[in-house]
């Protein structure tokens, strides 16, 4: 009978030791090899980023004489665009009878009576009407903008007040009165909790007011913990970063929300500021918006690219009639049709905004459109010369040049809604995108809540990046580092897959309030804002890594009453992260903040207050994504291991390793 050994549990003489070890040595190299290889298969296989919600579904609904008509998305709708379809209508004529009208109706609608019907934008009765046409096989779709309470009172929309869409054909026939029209389809649709679903408000508990791109995750959080057993009720004001530092600064509101760090000149011009901490809350990115259709097939321009020196061509106003044969354009768009008669003057903010100095760093970064910009163009197109010696980049696009037809407007929506409806800066009525297409500044939350294209951007090398949520969570860890720790978008990323116009929007978040009352309402609003509220992100948006969500909760756990009436202290500066590059290049609009004193003061206005400086965790290394949790692997960690693993089986593996135990056996023996 055998007896059972322990594996390597051998007897050997003194002279065959070396043979064991070496045994084992190659053992081990195995081992480690078939471990590195497993780590390498799983490299580039990281957790899934939330910057895309799961799909809203459609809703379908039938009419009189099998005609039916669906909403795409359905359900859980905001102020944004849906797909509207129909099949089975009778098809529109050369004399436009049956044309199909799209309109916004309270729920269950008996008459027109129910809608509003007024005409829509850029009409004074801003409504959102639709008219379209049913093709010869009876079937059409459109989009259509779709308007909760806030946007369209008359109708009141919202989670717990339900509204339909009305699809009906137009056959010239008078409608009797209290009826709805013979051909029509009803479709159900239901809203998202908004501020209108909150219990009647009195006074707020936290005001904010700030930055566009927080502004729907405001409103949207808002709407959540305004009631239950512990209601917090915010107000949040949509303006831009540079009105929300100002704001906060000058005492008006609880909270400004900001892209930006406050400027030295901002912080002297409120001496008395409270003393305060910048805390993460969203991330997102700006970009390059369009709305054209191909004047051949009638189907929209999906695959536009644009490069620095051409965004720079735009917002300099230069020979715009021309620009859709300007030759780089041609180059990085060989199978684009233009509208017949080019582009309009591009829509841009009027008012002081991030999104100014994130986008003009950006092309005022790239070697081709400085020597555009300087008047020395590749192309050989001369710059608009109102510009020369314009520098960028700037927190504002200003009126440099006296065209009637260039004209900046103010808020984002504005811009978001004329490109939508194809209506120029000046213009007030529409035109088909066919004959003239519109481009614009936005964020990409705001293009994908209307709808719009967003232009692809080039690079030198050729390459061309678009805003997916890989390519923003490369941008956000590649983001440059200010002495203040808020992140600003980096417009040469050293990640080659980076998007290099990302924002990171951060409350500014005094270190005390008066009241534990308040405090406590402050506590309850940013601790949703990083923890719950990151798991209801709308489209466009990228869910904060858990880094910058701690740094958050730090800075709310830090907030308390003050010590005494009027303290004066520094606010604490995180250290740079390690590279081998400056991470920070201040522009002259934007001047990095190190110091904030601490005042008594009584707040008036906006959502979430928070207080103490946070130390953000350096990000130097980009990740292809966000992970839910710290310690989620990378693929970049993986495959780090795995090389390194596979380095150290081939060493242990091979001939060095042999030749010193044969030299080691040789002495002994």
């Amino acid at each position: 009978m055998l007896e059972r050994q322990e594996p390597f549990a051998v007897s050997e003489s003194p002279s065959s030791s070396p043979r064991i070890t070496d045994r084992l040595r190659r053992t081990f190299a195995l081992l480690l090899a078939a471990f590195s290889v497993s780590t390498l298969a799983t490299a580039g296989q990281g957790g899934t980023a939330l910057a895309e919600p799961a799909p809203r579904a459609p809703v379908t609904a039938s009419g009189p004489g099998g005609r039916t008509a669906s909403v795409s998305p359905g359900v859980d709708l905001t102020n944004e665009v849906v797909n509207v379809s129909w099949s089975g209508f009778r098809p529109t004529t050369q004399a436009n009878v049956y044309t199909l009208i799209i309109l916004q109706c309270r729920a269950n609608p008996t008459s027109l009576d129910d809608c509003y019907t007024a005409q829509p934008f850029p009409d004074l009765a801003n409504g959102n009407r639709l008219l379209d046409v049913t093709a010869s096989d009876g079937t059409g779709s459109a989009q259509f903008e779709v308007r909760p309470a806030s946007n369209l009172p008359q109708l009141a929309c919202s989670a717990s007040n339900p509204c339909s869409i009305l699809v009906y054909e137009n056959d010239a026939q008078p409608i009797p009165p209290g009826t709805l029209p013979a051909a029509h389809v009803v479709i159900p649709i239901s809203f998202a909790p908004s501020q209108a679903d909150c219990p009647n408000i009195t006074d707020f508990d936290v005001r904010v007011d700030g930055s566009a791109t927080s502004a729907g995750l405001f409103y949207s959080w808002a709407a959540r913990i305004c009631q239950g057993s512990d209601p917090v009720v915010v107000d949040y004001t949509e303006t831009s970063s540079t009105t929300g530092r100002e704001n906060f600064l000058a005492g008006l509101v609880d909270i400004g929300v900001t892209a930006m760090p406050a400027t030295e000149d901002e912080l002297s011009h409120h001496p008395d500021h409270r003393e305060f901490s910048y805390a993460p809350v969203a991330a997102s990115a700006m970009v390059v918006a369009y709305n054209m259709t191909d004047p051949f097939t009638g189907q929209r321009i999906e695959n536009l690219v644009l490069s620095p020196r051409l965004v720079a061509r735009l917002v300099t106003n230069t020979s715009i009639e021309t620009f859709v044969r300007d030759r780089e354009l041609l180059n990085l768009n060989p199978t684009v049709r233009f509208p017949t008669n080019g582009v309009n003057r591009i829509l841009v903010r009027a008012e002081r905004a991030a999104s100014a100095s994130i986008l003009t760093a950006w092309f005022a970064a790239d070697p081709e459109a400085q020597k555009f910009l300087a008047n020395n163009d590749t192309w050989r197109v001369n710059l608009n010369a109102p510009y020369l010696g314009y520098t960028y980049p700037r927190d504002a696009f200003e009126l440099v040049d006296t065209d009637p037809f260039y004209l900046p407007r103010q808020g984002q929506k504005s811009i978001a809604l004329r490109l939508f409806y194809g209506v120029s800066p000046t213009a007030s009525q529409s035109e088909p995108t066919s004959v003239r297409g519109v481009i614009g500044i936005v964020d990409l939350p705001t293009a994908k809540r209307f709808g719009l294209q967003v232009a692809g951007l080039s690079k030198p090398d050729g390459s061309v990046v678009l805003p997916t949520e890989d390519a923003i969570a490369r941008g956000v860890a590649d983001a440059d580092v200010s002495p203040s720790g808020v992140l600003i978008a980096d417009p040469t990323p050293e990640d080659p897959l980076a998007y290099p116009m990302v924002k990171v929007d951060y409350a500014m978040v005094p270190k005390t309030f008066e009241s534990p009352a308040k405090i406590a309402d402050v506590k309850r609003v940013l601790n949703y804002a990083v923890d719950e509220g990151q798991g209801l992100l709308p489209s466009g948006y990228v869910s904060l890594p858990e880094a910058m969500r701690a740094a958050t909760r730090d800075v709310v756990a830090a907030i308390g009453v003050p010590a005494s009436t009027t303290t004066t202290t520094t606010t604490e500066v995180p250290p740079a992260p390690t590279t081998s590059r400056p991470r920070y290049r201040p522009s002259a609009t934007v001047v990095a903040v190190e110091e904030t004193t601490t005042t008594t003061s009584t707040t008036t206005s906006t959502t979430i207050a928070r207080s103490t400086t946070t130390e953000l965790a350096p990000i130097t290394v980009p990740e292809p994504r966000f992970e839910a949790a710290m310690g989620a692997t990378s693929g970049s960690s993986a495959l780090m291991l795995g090389l390194g693993g596979l380095s150290g089986a081939a060493i242990l593996g091979t001939a060095p390793w042999r030749r010193w135990l044969r030299r080691r056996e040789k002495g002994e023996s």
